[in-house]
Parts: C-alpha cells; sequence; structure tokens
C-alpha cells in the first residue's frame, strides 16, 4: 500500500451533491408554490458558490451562511414571502433524503476498508453532513470525521488540517492521500499541508489555478492504481 491513510472530501467526490441539491430545490420551491424552479436554480448556484467561498477564506461564519445564500437568492428573484433561515432548513432535511453515493464509491470504500485508514474531510453543516453518512450506511468505514461546521474552521485552511490530524490515530503526512473534486479547498488545502493529493474530476475540467495535484483521476475506480 502506497498510503496508509487516505482523506476522502464527501460532496461530489463520494456522494453526487449536484442531483441531489437539484432535487432539493425543486422540491423547497414547490413546497412554497413555485413551479420554475429550473430557471432559477443557476442563479442559485452562483450565489451559493460565491456564500461558500466567502466561508472557506474565513469572511463568512456558518451561522450567517444558513440564511445569507437564501436571502441574497430571494432578493436577487424578487420572491419576498419565504424566511431564508426556514429556506435553508428545509431544503437540508431535502438534501439528506435525496443524497446518493457516486458510481464507484462503495465499491471503492468496500475495496478499502481494513486495508488503509480512511477519514472524510467535509466543508459542510453539522446538522447535514453525518446524517447522510448514516443515511447511506458508509459511517462505519471511517477512521476520523472532520465537519467544517463543527470545528468553526474550513478547508484549505491549516487549522481544518490541524483537527483531522489531531484526532485521527496514526496518521503521518508523508502516508496520507487527500481525494478531493474542489482545487481550491481539497487540492490547495492539501498541498498547503504538505500532503499528497488527488484530484476527482469527472467532468475533466481544464485546471486553470496554480494548484497542482500529484494524482487526477476521473473515476473512483482509478483510485485503486494510485493506492496499490
Amino acid at each position: 500500500m502506497k498510503y496508509d491513510w487516505i482523506l476522502f472530501d464527501l460532496d461530489n467526490t463520494l456522494v453526487d451533491f449536484k442531483e441531489a441539491s437539484l432535487k432539493s430545490f425543486r422540491s423547497l420551491l414547490e413546497s412554497y408554490g413555485i413551479s420554475h424552479a429550473d430557471e432559477l436554480y443557476p442563479i442559485y448556484q452562483q450565489i451559493n458558490f460565491e456564500v461558500w467561498k466567502s466561508f472557506e477564506q474565513g469572511h463568512l461564519s456558518a451561522v450567517e451562511l444558513r440564511s445569507k445564500r437564501f436571502r441574497d437568492f430571494f432578493l436577487k428573484t424578487d420572491i419576498r414571502h419565504i424566511d431564508p433561515s426556514e429556506a435553508n432548513a428545509s431544503y437540508l432535511n431535502y438534501l439528506i433524503s435525496y443524497t446518493t453515493l457516486l458510481e464507484g464509491a462503495s465499491e471503492l470504500l468496500n475495496l478499502l476498508h481494513k486495508r488503509v485508514r480512511m477519514g472524510i474531510i467535509t466543508n459542510g453543516l453539522k446538522e447535514v453532513q453525518r446524517p447522510r453518512l448514516k443515511a447511506l450506511n458508509i459511517i462505519h468505514y471511517f477512521d476520523s470525521i472532520t465537519v467544517s461546521d463543527e470545528i468553526g474552521v474550513a478547508k484549505p485552511q491549516a487549522a481544518f488540517f490541524d483537527h483531522t490530524f489531531g484526532i485521527s490515530p496514526f496518521i503521518s503526512k508523508e502516508q496520507t492521500l487527500v481525494v478531493g473534486d474542489s482545487l481550491r479547498s481539497d487540492i490547495q488545502g492539501g498541498l498547503n499541508y504538505g500532503l499528497s493529493t488527488c484530484w476527482y474530476n469527472l467532468s475533466k475540467e481544464k485546471n486553470e489555478t496554480q494548484f497542482t495535484p500529484k494524482y487526477e483521476i476521473h473515476h473512483l475506480s482509478a483510485l485503486k492504481e494510485i493506492i496499490f
């Protein structure tokens, strides 16, 4: 085994966040009698991206994030009759119910289980991340779980990885691989911390950042060739 520890991002690395998010957004708006959710979703996506970016950079708290993304979205789209905090809570409940594993995730976790130690490193909200892991029945695979909202700091900040290394037994930087889909949080964070990184680039996007991962894969099954 080339690595003793594999630290996995969660959303769009092991679970299909894109599909779950769209379904949750549709259900949320439909519950308020709004039928054109697919037209509005790109607006929400851009606002959500900017809000999470601010959170990851330490400019926004998780408490502020919970209301700001929907407050900004409702202002942008002139929707006035929905409470942003209430909308966020409903959206997260839908997200738990709609979450599914990405293709190849179950097989990979089964293969690696008890052969390497595995951890979850996720920028997410505490009321949704662990419940999703439990709902998918995969929480038992992981020796450590770090959720940004629980510790008050997010990837790519070094303090996030300090926490992960503090709760992970027998972990060393030299024998740890970070696997994630985000260049700015997973790959940047791992590189800055002195870890090997693997970019899960499912959509085969061009890397236009200054962050160069050690590995790049387009399907989770390709990770086997890196680890074994």
